[in-house]
């Protein structure tokens, strides 16, 4: 069993390697006192569902013990079961969603994809005239690593007596906050680059932020979003507001991703462009291993199904479409189906809100990797 604090793309992609059927289950730990009932109340309600799906006695009970394992109210529960074992977890902090359980031939994973999109990786630095602490989120991360950069000169202070010294000492102080940030910088840039992030949150004090700025990489400036937080490094408080703000960031950082990616797949709507929308066109890409991105509605579950076999490309909207001699092909929800093969081939997925505009036709569709 996996179970953390990242859910990344290697994660995702073993979870479609477990021999099915598996148990996808979805459970706000948050107290629900609208509905009138507890959380253990509420998970006995998940597990009757799932017993009715035919899930087996061993299943339910490894899913149980996670649950019991969990601290109410943290999140949303994210667990996926098969063979008697909870094969991987997650809880996700800071998202709404409906309890659900699903007993199927494939994990469904379009609840976890939308909140990791939202999750995109970031780091977080706060900096002072001495140096920096970093955290570094990969993407769908929900804790970051810890890193600590000191700089090498320690003449921070210019406050000295006055007279022909005065300006000698000032300069000597700048000397280091400049020295410093540029070690902070180095160390930022290789931060960015380990967790392939495009978002820096940072905070601190003013004028070492603007040595830093200064001497970042020139890459960071072309390819990294960088967005002011509040606090400093010295324990004041501003910690939760600071990763309050930090979650609305990535919120929004991820949504903007999203309004480019609608942007690139309406530019590409014509007849040599690299969009393909509706079923069939998306299915056909698919199968083709064209597709680069798919982009798919979290409405368009449990509405159709799809067929798919052992490979990444076995896939087909119709029954018989497959090869006559392909063993084992199995039938499952079309969204499940579509997101195993885009992930399986590298493409990346993205989940579309119900009613999204620019979303594609029929609620599935992608760019593809070429023309």
């Amino acid at each position: 069993m996996t179970t953390g604090t990242e859910t990344g793309t290697r994660t995702l992609r073993n979870l479609f390697t477990v021999s099915g059927p598996v148990l996808s289950v979805y459970f706000d730990l948050d107290p629900r006192p609208e509905m009138g009932l507890d959380a253990e109340e509420r998970w006995q309600g998940l597990c009757r569902d799932l017993t009715g799906q035919g899930t087996e006695a061993d299943d339910l009970d490894a899913l149980t013990l996670r649950f019991l394992s969990s601290q109410p109210g943290s999140g949303v529960l994210a667990a996926f079961a098969a063979g008697g074992a909870v094969v991987h977890s997650a809880v996700l902090p800071g998202f709404e969603q409906r309890d659900l359980a699903l007993r199927a031939p494939l994990p469904h994973l379009l609840p976890l994809l939308a909140w990791r999109q939202d999750h995109p990786a970031h780091v977080v630095a706060v900096v002072d005239r001495t140096g920096a602490d970093l955290r570094l989120y990969p993407a769908g991360a929900t804790e970051g690593a810890r890193r600590t950069v000191i700089g090498s000169d320690d003449e921070i202070e210019r406050n000295r007596p006055g007279g022909r010294s005065q300006m000698r000492y000032q300069h000597r102080a700048e000397d280091s906050w400049e020295h410093n940030a540029v070690k902070v910088a180095e160390a930022l840039g290789t931060a960015l680059a380990a967790v392939d992030a495009h978002v820096l949150m940072l905070a601190g004090d003013v004028r070492a932020r603007q040595y830093l700025t200064k001497h970042l990489p020139a890459w960071v400036h072309h390819d990294v979003s960088i967005r002011p937080v509040s606090g400093g490094r010295s324990p004041d408080g501003a910690w939760p507001q600071r990763m309050a703000q930090v979650e609305a960031e990535t919120c929004r950082a991820g949504r903007e991703a999203t309004a480019a990616l609608l942007s690139r797949l309406d530019d590409g709507r014509s007849p040599r462009g690299h969009t393909v929308e509706g079923i069939y066109a998306t299915v056909r890409a698919l199968a083709d291993g064209a597709l680069r991105t798919l982009l798919i509605a979290d409405g368009l579950a449990g509405r159709r199904t799809a067929w798919f076999g052992p490979g990444p490309t076995d896939i087909a909207d119709q029954p018989g479409s497959l090869p006559a001699d392909l063993t084992p092909v199995v039938r499952a929800d079309l969204a499940d189906v579509a997101v195993r093969s885009a992930l399986l081939t590298g493409a990346d997925v993205q989940v579309l809100r119900p009613g999204t505009p620019g979303a594609p036709a029929q609620g599935i569709g992608g760019l593809t990797r070429y023309v």
